[in-house]
This record gives C-alpha cells, sequence and structure tokens, in this order.
C-alpha cells in the first residue's frame, strides 16, 4: 500500500485526481444519509414523489454519462471536460442553497447535479490513462486508492453534520458544506491537473463514431453485466436512501445516529479497500463481488431489526467489508471489460451509479407501497444476492473475466 501511495502522490496527475475525488466523497457524505430526509422531510416531497426524482435524475445521468464518456474518447479532452463538469455541479448546490426553493432542488436533482457528476467518472478515467502501461495488479491497487479518497471524507464530514443537523430546517446547511466542496474540486483540477497530453496524460483518440462508440457500449455481454453490477451496487444505494428514514423511525435521536453509523462504516470501509487487490489477484473479481453480495445482504436484512438498539454499531464490520468490495471493484472490472476505452470504461462506472439510484428508486417505491422501509432493504438483498449468482455464472463463460 505504501508504494501504491507513492506512486499516486509522485504523480500530478494522479495527486489531482486524488484530491479532487476527495471533495466528490465528501459531496456524497453530505448528501446520501440525508436523501430521503432532504426531499420529504425539508421540501415536502411524497414517498412517491421523491422515489420519481431519484429516477428522473438517474436517467439523466446515465445520458450524460455515456455522452461524456464518448466524447472524451474521440478527443481526448479530459482536462476540459472535467473543468465543465466541475462547474456545473457547483452552480447547482449554490442555487439550492440560496433560494431554498422545492422547484429549484427538483431541477438540480433531476438536471444539473446528474449532468456535474460525470466529472467522477472522469476522475476515474484521467486516473487510468496514468497507469495504463503499469501491470493489472498494480492498476487495480492505484484504482484502490483513488476510490479510498472517496470513501475518506465521510469519516469526517458525517460526524461534523450529525452534530449540526438537529431540526429539519438545518438540512439546508447541507448545500452550503457541498458548495464550498464542489467549488474546491474546481480549483483542484485548476491549479493541479496537467492538461492534456502531457504529464503521463498522453492518449490516442479513440478513432471510433459516436455510433460506433454507443454500438461498443450496449453490446449484450457489456449491458448484461452492467445491469448486473448496478443491481449488486443498488443494495448499498437503497441503504443510504432509506437509512436516516429508518432511524428516524426507530430512534429519538435517529437522525444523529445517521451520520455516525455512516461514517463509522466508511471508515471501516478503507481498510477493506486497501486488502481488495489481494483478495483480486487470487479470485475473479465477479467471484470476490459474490462474496461481498452475501456479506451485505446479511447487513441489509439484520438493520431494520437493529436500527432502534445499540447492537446496530456491531453491523458496521459486514456493512463495511461487503461495500468496500461493491463500492470499488466495479471500477476496475469495468476497465478490465472495455480496457481500450478509458472515458467509455468509466462513464460505465458513472452508469452503474446512476443505474444503481434506478433499481434502487424502483426498489423503494415498490417496498414503500406494499410494506415499509424495512421490507425495502429486504427486496434490496435478495436481488444483489440473484445479481451477484449470475454475473459469476457469466464470467466463468468468459476467459477475459473468469480469471
Amino acid at each position: 500500500m505504501i508504494s501504491t501511495l507513492r506512486v499516486v502522490w509522485g504523480s500530478r496527475r494522479l495527486r489531482a485526481a486524488a484530491l479532487s475525488m476527495m471533495c466528490i466523497g465528501a459531496i456524497a457524505a453530505s448528501i446520501a444519509p440525508y436523501q430521503g430526509l432532504i426531499a420529504i422531510k425539508l421540501f415536502g416531497f411524497s414517498d412517491p414523489q421523491f422515489a420519481a426524482i431519484m429516477i428522473v435524475g438517474a436517467a439523466m445521468s446515465v445520458a450524460a454519462s455515456i455522452y461524456v464518456g464518448i466524447i472524451t474518447d474521440q478527443w481526448a479532452s479530459r482536462y476540459t471536460t472535467a473543468l465543465v463538469s466541475g462547474a456545473i455541479s457547483s452552480s447547482a448546490f449554490v442555487l439550492v442553497y440560496l433560494t431554498r426553493s422545492p422547484a429549484m432542488y427538483v431541477i438540480a436533482a433531476c438536471l444539473l447535479i446528474p449532468v456535474g457528476f460525470s466529472l467522477m467518472g472522469q476522475i476515474f478515467a484521467i486516473a487510468r490513462v496514468a497507469v495504463n502501461e503499469r501491470a493489472p495488479h498494480e492498476r487495480d491497487a492505484v484504482m484502490s486508492i483513488i476510490r479510498a479518497g472517496f470513501a475518506l471524507p465521510f469519516i469526517v464530514v458525517l460526524p461534523l453534520w450529525s452534530l449540526v443537523i438537529v431540526e429539519d430546517a438545518d438540512l439546508i446547511q447541507l448545500y452550503l458544506g457541498m458548495s464550498a466542496a464542489s467549488v474546491l474540486s474546481l480549483l483542484v483540477l485548476l491549479s493541479l491537473m496537467p492538461k492534456d497530453g502531457t504529464e503521463g496524460g498522453i492518449e490516442e483518440k479513440s478513432g471510433l463514431s459516436f455510433r460506433a462508440s454507443m454500438s461498443e457500449l450496449f453490446h449484450p455481454r457489456v449491458t448484461v453485466r452492467l445491469f448486473l453490477i448496478a443491481a449488486l451496487v443498488a443494495a448499498n444505494t437503497t441503504y443510504m436512501q432509506t437509512m436516516g428514514l429508518i432511524f428516524d423511525g426507530a430512534h429519538p435521536n435517529g437522525t444523529a445516529r445517521t451520520g455516525r453509523l455512516a461514517a463509522l462504516i466508511a471508515g471501516l470501509e478503507i481498510p477493506f479497500m486497501m486488502l481488495l487487490p489481494l483478495v483480486t489477484q487470487r479470485v475473479s473479481k465477479s467471484t470476490a463481488l459474490l462474496g461481498a453480495a452475501v456479506i451485505y445482504a446479511v447487513f441489509l436484512l439484520t438493520f431494520p431489526m437493529l436500527a432502534g438498539t445499540d447492537y446496530v454499531w456491531l453491523l458496521a464490520v459486514p456493512a463495511a467489508m461487503g461495500a468496500a468490495a461493491l463500492l470499488t471493484l466495479p471500477i476496475a472490472y469495468f476497465q478490465d471489460l472495455l480496457a481500450h476505452r478509458p472515458g467509455a470504461s468509466s462513464s460505465l462506472q458513472s452508469v452503474n451509479q446512476v443505474t444503481s439510484q434506478l433499481i434502487a428508486g424502483a426498489t423503494f417505491w415498490v417496498g414503500t407501497a406494499i410494506a415499509s422501509y424495512g421490507v425495502v432493504m429486504m427486496m434490496a438483498a435478495g436481488l444483489a444476492l440473484l445479481a451477484g449468482v449470475v454475473l459469476r455464472l457469466a464470467d466463468s463463460h468468459d476467459p477475459t473475466l473468469s480469471q
């Protein structure tokens, strides 16, 4: 791990990518556990309306990520694209905070934030280009470091928000924090990121037309695996969307507990992320993902029963073990799947995230319509287990992915 950290810090491109990813992690730490509370308790939307907002925003993110990934491969213009994406996301958070309007919240959630968050996929593409010539296990180790940078802010940011947020009205302060983190990410890219074609960022343009690139992305070999991995990741997405609501109904101090448990899990995820390259040297990525699905399903099934007790803190260990793999391995998996298309493969990671939001939104909608938030988590656990088994079976017949 120390040698990998030296590699990251010794490259201006990787260093900028890691620092920018930490800023993006701070944004995610600020909004992810509180999504349901913001939409339902702060802005007054109903459960079905919240689910609809999540689905529309996810669909817009899919379109934006695919378009940006293809264009950056065609033009090899990752630096400029990252700056534009960062500027859009910054404006979204600032506008919601200044207007405090439900209408602006919907515009930001359904349009501006999905477009701006294509930045995350491009950060992974930038990092992949910088390590393309290294051995596979070294590439995996670097990507694990970059992904761990995303998780690191959860340790600090979530406990701070648990102290700041004591009433529904205070939830708007989340957007002030996200505005600051987004602007800082933009400044990091402006000041530290070398321009395209310099210092480890030299790459050839894809040479593919937009139509040919789309055909490559929508080949059944790719789309089936994308959906299966999204179903796996949806387990974590469902948890993040629902945990605050379950805690709020199960404990008098539920809002504060939301931030504290999420921070504890995120802190424990980091060492598990660092160990993942050792795991993938011995088993295939799909085997590791199946194991993670089993562990995380146990966590999801147990959490609603223990949310009102102090035993809930014990669940942080299995939650972190499962989430570390579910959130990190898809990055390297997609980059192996489309090894010569760093932009397109990294856009698959963004599409994976938002497709998981689509699946999680649909799960939330159905689960709350027929029963309770606890049933939502039960459905997510079952879906993750099924997806993990099918992915492992599919990869066992693909020689490039079975090892």
